[in-house]
C-alpha cells in the first residue's frame, strides 16, 4: 500500500532545505568535538544519501518524496560543514605551539584595532624563525607606539597562550569565529621589509587608507564624543566611544544606530541608486554601480556580519527589482544566512551580532503585521494614526524588532531597554540626514581642510541632539531593566510560544 503525500512547491523545498542546513550547524555547535572529528564518516553518509535520493527520484513506486531525503542531506551537510571548520592540532598550525615561547614571522592581515591604552594586531603567520612553513592567526596585544599598518611584515618573539573564557564571556569561542586560536601579550617585535602584496591585499590596503583619511577628517572637524559617534555611524568604528557612552546607548535602546545594519545599508543603497539615476544612468547600470558601491562600503567598514547580511539582502532586493520579480523576504533571508554560515559556520552560535540582525529582520517580517493589525482595530484613533503614519511605522518597527531579539539581549547583556520605542521615535528620523551630511562633510574636509568646521557644523548639532536624548532618557524611571540571570530553558520556551503564535496568526 502506497502512502499519499502532498507535493511540495519548489520555494518550500528551498526554504526547508535552508532551515535543515542551519539546524545541522546549530546541533553541531553543541556537540563534543570528539564526535565531530569523524567528518569523513559524515561525508560518506551524505554521499550515500545522494545515491539513495537519485534512486528514489527515478523510482516509480516510491513511498516518500525525494524532498525528504534532500532535507536530511542538507541537515547532514550542516553538521559536516561545522566539523571541517574545527581546528586541527598539527605541527603546521601555529596553535600547536601554544604555551611555548616561539619566534615566528607573519603579516598584519586586518586593520589594527587601536584602543585607548593599547593596540591589537591580527597576524597571519607565515613561518617559524627556523624557516618551517606554518599557518594560522595570532592576536597580539602591544603598546600604542610604534604604529603598525595593514600589510606590515613582523618578526615576533613571545609565549603563545590559549584563549580562555572570563567573566561568563566565552572569549575563546568569540575569537574562534575569527579563526584565532593563539594569543600573545606585549611581545618583542622587529619590523621587516614589507613583502609585495597580492592584488587583493593591495586593493584592500588602499581602501583602508581611504578609511583612515575619512577618520582623520572627522577627528579634525568634530570634537568628542561627536567625532567617535559619527565614525561609528558611517564607518562602523565603535572603538572610539567610551564604555559609558556605549552603555547609555544600550540602555536607551539605540545601539543599532552605532552598528552598521540593514537601516544603514538601505539608506546608502537609496542614496547611491538615486545619484546614478539622477546623473542619467540607465536602471541596469545604476543597479550594477550601486551593487559595486555597496561592496566597496562593506569592505571599507571591515566586513561585519550585520553589514554583510544587510548588503546581501539589499543586493537581493535590487536584483528582484531589476528582474521584475517579487522578492520573498524569508526565503532570501534564510538563503543569505546559509551563504554566510557556509563561509563561517561558527557565526551561528558565537556571533551575537549575527543572531540579533537576523532575528530583528524576521521579527519585523512576522511580528510587525500583527502589531499593525492590532492598531488598525482602534477605531477611535484611526484617522489620527493614519495622519501620523511615519511616526506609527517607527514605533511598530521598533516594537516588532524587539520581540525576537529580547531574549538574546537579556541573555547576553543582562539588561532590557523600556524607553527604546520613545527614544527611537525621537532620533531615528535624523539618521539619514546624519549619514548623508556626515559622509559629505568628511569627503569635502579631505579636500578643503580649513573649512572642515563649516561642513561639520550641521552634523555636530544633530549628533549633539542624539546624545542629549540618549543621556536624558536613561534617567527616566524604569528606563531599563537589569536582569542578573536568565535560564536558557525560558528562552527556548519563549521562542516556541512566539513561533506557535505566528503560525496560528498566518493560518487565519
Amino acid at each position: 500500500m502506497k502512502l499519499k503525500v502532498r507535493n511540495i512547491s519548489k520555494s518550500k523545498i528551498s526554504l526547508f532545505s535552508c532551515i535543515c542546513f542551519i539546524i545541522g550547524i546549530a546541533l553541531a555547535s553543541f556537540l563534543p568535538e570528539k564526535i565531530l572529528q569523524y567528518d569523513l564518516w559524515i561525508f560518506g553518509i551524505i554521499i550515500g544519501l545522494v545515491v539513495v535520493m537519485v534512486f528514489v527520484k527515478y523510482c516509480r513506486n516510491r513511498v516518500l518524496p525525494c524532498s525528504y531525503f534532500l532535507f536530511l542531506l542538507f541537515f547532514l551537510l550542516g553538521i559536516w560543514r561545522y566539523s571541517i571548520a574545527l581546528p586541527q592540532d598539527t605541527p603546521d598550525k601555529i596553535w600547536h605551539y601554544n604555551r611555548q615561547n616561539v619566534e615566528f614571522i607573519g603579516v598584519i592581515n586586518k586593520e589594527p584595532d587601536v584602543r585607548m591604552y593599547n593596540q591589537k594586531l591580527t597576524i597571519a603567520v607565515r613561518n617559524l624563525d627556523d624557516g618551517m612553513p606554518i599557518i594560522g592567526n595570532v592576536l597580539i596585544t602591544t603598546k600604542l607606539f610604534p604604529e603598525y599598518h595593514y600589510g606590515d611584515e613582523l618578526k615576533i618573539n613571545c609565549e603563545l597562550e590559549n584563549p580562555a573564557p572570563f567573566n561568563e564571556f566565552a572569549y575563546d569561542r568569540y575569537l574562534a569565529r575569527h579563526h584565532v586560536y593563539s594569543l600573545c601579550y606585549y611581545p618583542r617585535i622587529i619590523p621587516l621589509p614589507d613583502p609585495p602584496l597580492s592584488k587583493g591585499r593591495e586593493l584592500y590596503g588602499k581602501i583602508l587608507q581611504i578609511k583612515n583619511k575619512l577618520k582623520d577628517s572627522i577627528n579634525y572637524g568634530l570634537v568628542e564624543p561627536e567625532a567617535s559617534l559619527l565614525q561609528a555611524i558611517i564607518l562602523g568604528n565603535r572603538r572610539g566611544l567610551s564604555p559609558e557612552m556605549l552603555n547609555i546607548f544600550s540602555r536607551a535602546g539605540i545601539s543599532h544606530i552605532i552598528a552598521i545594519s540593514g537601516m544603514h545599508i538601505a539608506i546608502i543603497s537609496v542614496i547611491i541608486m538615486n545619484l546614478f539615476l539622477a546623473a542619467g544612468a540607465s536602471r541596469r547600470w545604476s543597479f550594477i554601480l550601486t551593487s559595486g558601491g555597496l561592496l566597496f562600503y562593506i569592505i571599507l567598514i571591515g566586513l561585519p556580519a550585520s553589514a554583510m547580511r544587510a548588503g546581501l539582502m539589499a543586493f537581493t532586493a535590487l536584483l528582484a527589482i531589476q528582474l521584475g520579480r517579487l522578492n520573498r523576504m524569508t526565503n532570501s533571508l534564510l538563503l543569505i544566512a546559509c551563504i554566510l554560515l557556509l563561509i563561517n559556520p561558527r557565526m551561528l552560535r558565537d556571533d551575537i551580532g549575527f543572531q540579533l540582525s537576523f532575528l530583528a529582520v524576521l521579527s519585523i517580517v512576522y511580528i510587525k503585521p500583527i502589531i499593525d493589525q492590532w492598531i488598525s482595530k482602534i477605531n477611535v484613533e484611526t484617522r489620527f494614526i493614519a495622519s501620523l503614519r511615519g511616526v506609527r511605522d517607527i514605533i511598530t518597527v521598533t516594537l516588532a524588532a524587539q520581540v525576537l531579539t529580547l531574549p538574546i539581549i537579556a541573555l547576553n547583556f543582562h539588561q532590557v531597554s523600556v524607553v527604546s520605542p520613545l527614544v527611537n521615535l525621537l532620533v531615528l528620523f535624523l539618521l539619514p540626514f546624519v549619514m548623508i551630511s556626515g559622509m559629505l562633510a568628511a569627503v569635502l574636509s579631505v579636500i578643503f581642510t580649513e573649512l572642515a568646521w563649516l561642513f561639520f557644523a550641521p552634523v555636530y548639532l544633530m549628533l549633539k541632539y542624539i546624545i542629549l536624548i540618549a543621556e536624558k532618557s536613561v534617567h527616566l524611571p524604569l528606563a531599563y531593566l537589569e536582569i542578573e540571570h536568565i535560564w536558557i530553558g525560558w528562552v527556548i520556551l519563549f521562542y516556541f510560544i512566539v513561533g506557535w503564535g505566528i503560525m496560528k496568526y498566518n493560518k487565519k
